[in-house]
């Protein structure tokens, strides 16, 4: 699954509570070329407390509740966009925000998302855990003990793999918070593919973040960023999305291995820029072949440079022009 980085087209909620919307944004995630496209499960009555949320915000009005309501995901629009996803051979899964979803999305999902603000959510990883299905967990505000206690109960069941996601809660992610050499920290600690969820506007982040060897990019995914909603400001619209993953794809032919690879192209240029040894002056047979009658040239085609120590002070068994290249044959063993 992690041969390529995995590209996860973040729909959220910016279906703005229309299966058509959603449908439409599973088709052209696929066009764009992403491997997966998610979706967010939650409602008011199993994400907010209503009263204490509207305090600790100081919200003045209940309009946000309204929001929620539009934006939440109908759980009927599963088996439709399920068959959709495999109509169209695109990995559909979601973020479960309530255990209950959690068994709703299982006939649905080859996976699940678990969001940054649940890494802490018990309950709700283990009953991940207990659907055996492989996870996404991001990371986001959270410090290394609660990454730790996350990763502990989740790997406590046998899933199929575990990647976890670099992320910055804010939206957007400011550059000077992106902190992505951390990506190095959760590869060392854990040794379990790293992702990023990218929040920051544009896509510099996620090509650097493939440099540093992430498995997975999770970028906001949008019809049009002019609609109204929390997640359309930071999200690719289509066409934005394919050159994003153009540019992913053009990032990881950059990367190649981890071994010294020389493809046959580059080695035909060693000859060219690669030294021979080649005589200064004229060369009678049986003279003595010493540092001062020789130079190293370009290109190399016979005796390299790197052989200077074998054959230096050897005895010449022909005549060689001035300007020729030396080859074994022209000399006996010193």
């Amino acid at each position: 699954m992690f041969e390529k980085v995995f590209i996860i087209a973040e729909a959220g909620s910016n279906h703005n509570g229309k299966l058509e919307t959603a449908v439409e944004l599973l088709k052209k995630a696929k066009e764009a070329g992403a491997d997966a496209i998610k979706f967010q499960d939650y409602t008011l009555s199993s994400l907010f407390s209503p009263p204490h949320y509207k305090k600790v915000l100081r919200l003045k009005d209940d309009n946000w509740q309204k929001n929620v309501n539009t934006l939440s995901f109908n759980p009927k629009w599963h088996t439709v966009l399920a068959e959709e996803a495999d109509r169209h051979s695109i990995n559909y899964f979601s973020t479960p925000y309530s255990l209950e979803a959690v068994d709703m999305l299982e006939d649905f999902v080859p996976f699940y998302k678990i969001s940054s603000g649940d890494i802490t959510f018990k309950p709700l990883l283990e009953r991940i855990g207990q659907k055996g299905k492989g996870v996404f967990i991001s990371t986001g505000a959270s410090y290394i003990s609660e990454i730790d206690d996350a990763l502990r109960i989740l790997q406590g069941f046998n899933l199929p793999f575990i990647c976890v996601m670099h992320c910055i809660m804010l939206y957007p992610a400011p550059a000077e918070h992106l902190n992505l050499n951390f990506i190095e920290t959760l590869k060392d600690r854990y040794s379990l593919p790293v992702g990023f969820s990218d929040h920051s506007l544009g896509i510099d982040a996620s090509l650097i973040a493939v440099g540093k060897g992430v498995k997975a990019i999770e970028k906001h995914f949008t019809l049009d960023k002019r609609e109204t909603g929390a997640d359309h400001h930071i999200s690719l619209e289509p066409d934005e999305f394919s050159d994003f993953i153009d540019n992913v794809r053009e990032a990881e032919k950059m990367l190649g291995t981890s071994q010294r690879y020389i493809s046959e192209r580059e080695n035909n240029e060693r000859i060219f820029a690669r030294r021979s040894i080649y005589s200064k002056v004229k060369l009678k047979k049986g003279e003595r072949l010493t540092v001062d009658k020789i130079d190293f040239l370009r290109p190399n085609i016979a005796v390299g440079a790197e052989q200077i120590d074998e054959i230096i002070n050897s005895i010449l068994t022909d005549d060689v022009d001035a300007g020729a290249a030396i080859e074994y044959k022209n000399l006996t063993e010193k």
